[in-house]
């Protein structure tokens, strides 16, 4: 008799762990391939240590275990509903077409950039128009990392397919006493792991601190996770970017900021992606810098020789630019005001001409550039004049503004250039004066990754920096006969296969001295005129003697004050890289990482 009721105390308990676990194994090619497809930061994380394989950490092995639980979660929830649903097929005919879709732009952005849904990458998407979608596209359709990006792609498709024709076997498999057994053990710890490390990713933050510290605590790289955290990020930099446009607004109608000058012109030219290692200025072999180096040969420009910018993110970067914080001392952007907004409380036009400007002005994620250098209130309160249109060419967006420009006795003009920017062969116009050079000219292209492709981007980009180098002169020949200045630097760097099989920005959170050295090392150049020249030799002696100064973009903002001759409760000469005061504090990067120490270490 109890022999009896043991069997049938086993029996159903055999039945509640079948039942438990049916819809897990009776769809199993389906759950697994959701475990796949939906971790693909643990598998750039793997990837990254797998060339150093024998100090590979146990660490990354658990943290895409403990991920895999958080997608077993919903990957359990998604087959059981696939078994209660009718139509079944069709449901996971289309739950397979989008988990494959979601793997190939994984893929891609692991493949070709080392990253994954990040706050960057949904702020790049955001800020991204039609025109930069479609150049993007082009530019990196044929790249070998999408190659293999789609060759992964379809393998895990071929291989889902196969599983799904030999799905029934398995699942009878999986069903048997003591493999069932096993499985509900399996199942369960991954559904209570996963359930607890869910609740402790997707609960309340009150701050982008907070956030940040959870995710260094537990280690978030399943894609619901991710986009959770991004989301979130991006919706904390909004508030703080709310906070800035109102200090700025507060800082150009209120206070006091006075200027000693009486009548001067001072221009800002913000590149973008300028590999300074391409420039003729910096030791490249090509002349792609003649007509700056013209400027230097007649004692009217400056070279500086250590610049570089605290991020390789054209957002962040010109947000911490345009303010009067410092990174080295703990400061964030939008806690100091805008200097620009204290220039034009000392009395100074203000103009911003940019050709990266788009239509998205206060629709989108404030944590965008745009959303900042556009809001209403800054269009208002900081400038008095800002172009409408973009062109296709920074020549013609500079020949824009000097057809409606007038003099002014005091008048700060901003110029945002397209630069270097992504499809470098778009940058320049292909006629005779700029199609100079051909692949065979290109310098240190014998690298075994270096082909014909490689050659001709690189020569792209060695013509798109010639041609900048026509429009900064442009610019310049505007103010030969005004008492003037001119400072020009750029939003970052770049990587052109200088030293790996890689071109742009690398987002991989593990830096090396290469790549900060290519992609946060920035020309900065100041040009004076000779009327300005001969009226302050002084400071023209203090521009020159700075030159081999350690210099950080966010400290901008002091030099331009000094150079507009602006005295304000915001200046602070400890960080003016032009006065003999300066103290340069540490140079982090990336919100931590000492530059100094990163390229100055033994490799």
């Amino acid at each position: 008799m109890n022999t009896a009721i043991h069997k049938e105390k086993n029996h159903k308990i055999l039945s509640m762990l079948r039942a438990f676990v049916r819809p897990v194994a009776q769809e199993w090619p389906l759950w697994l391939t959701m475990l796949i497809t939906l971790v693909p930061q643990s598998w750039q994380s793997m990837e990254y240590h797998w060339r150093w394989f024998h100090e590979l950490p146990a660490g990354v092995f658990l943290g895409a275990l403990c991920n895999m639980c958080v997608v077993a979660v919903v990957a359990t929830l998604v087959v059981w509903l696939v078994s209660k649903l009718p139509h079944k097929r069709l449901v996971k005919t289309l739950i397979y077409i989008v988990l494959i879709l979601q793997w190939v732009v994984a893929l891609f952005l692991m493949r070709n950039f080392h990253t994954s849904y990040t706050p960057q990458v949904l702020q790049l998407l955001v800020e991204t128009n039609r025109g930069e979608s479609s150049e993007f596209l082009r530019s990196w359709i044929g790249a070998h990392g999408t190659q293999r990006a789609l060759l992964i792609a379809g393998f895990t498709l071929i291989v889902a397919l196969i599983a799904e024709w030999k799905r029934r076997p398995i699942a009878q498999f999986l069903l048997r006493p003591v493999p069932a057994v096993i499985t509900a053990i399996v199942l369960v710890a991954m559904l209570l792991q996963g359930l607890w490390l869910g609740h402790k990713l997707v609960m309340p933050y009150h701050s982008l601190y907070e956030l940040e510290m959870a995710e260094a605590r537990y280690h978030s790289n399943d894609v619901f996770s991710t986009l959770h955290a991004s989301i979130l990020t991006l919706k904390f930099q909004r508030q703080e970017t709310q906070v800035a446009i109102d200090l700025a607004v507060k800082t150009a109608t209120t206070g006091q900021a006075l200027c000693a000058a009486d009548s001067l012109e001072l221009v800002l030219v913000i590149g973008e992606s300028y590999n300074k290692w391409h420039s003729s200025l910096y030791g490249y072999s090509l002349e792609t810098s003649p007509l700056m180096a013209a400027e230097r040969d007649k004692g009217l420009l400056t070279v500086f020789t250590d610049a570089i910018a605290p991020f390789n993110l054209t957002s962040v970067t010109i947000q911490n630019m345009l303010s009067l914080n410092s990174i080295g001392h703990g400061e964030k952007w939008y806690e100091k005001p805008m200097w620009p907004a204290v220039m034009r409380r000392a009395g100074w036009q203000i103009d911003l001409w940019d050709n990266q400007r788009d239509f998205m002005v206060g629709e989108t994620f404030a944590a965008s550039l745009n959303s900042f250098l556009f809001a209403p209130e800054i269009m208002q309160q900081v400038y008095h004049a800002v172009n409408d249109t973009v062109c296709e060419f920074d020549g013609d967006l500079v020949n824009q503004y000097y057809s409606q420009w007038k003099p002014e006795a005091l008048r700060l003009v901003i110029f945002h250039l397209m630069g270097q920017h992504t499809d470098y062969g778009a940058r320049y116009p292909h006629t005779p004066d700029w199609e100079v050079w051909t692949a065979a000219d290109v310098p240190n292209a014998t690298a075994p990754y270096i082909d014909e492709r490689h050659r001709g981007i690189m020569l792209d980009y060695d013509r798109a920096t010639r041609y900048n180098d026509a429009v900064l002169a442009g610019i310049l020949d505007h103010y030969r006969d005004c008492n003037a200045v001119v400072v020009m630097l750029s939003d970052h760097g770049e990587e052109v296969f200088d030293y790996r099989d890689f071109m742009e920005r690398d987002h991989n959170p593990q830096k090396t001295a290469q790549m900060v050295r290519y992609e946060n090392s920035i020309p900065l150049l100041v040009w004076y005129s000779p009327l300005y020249k001969q009226r302050y030799p002084d400071r023209v002696a203090a521009i020159d003697g700075a030159a081999a100064r350690p210099f950080m973009s966010d400290n901008l903002g002091q030099m331009m004050l000094w150079l507009g001759m602006v005295d304000s409760q915001w200046n602070d000469s400890t960080r003016n890289v032009l006065h003999p005061a300066y103290r340069p504090a540490k140079r982090l990067i990336y919100d931590g990482l000492d530059y100094d120490r990163l390229v100055n270490s033994v490799p």
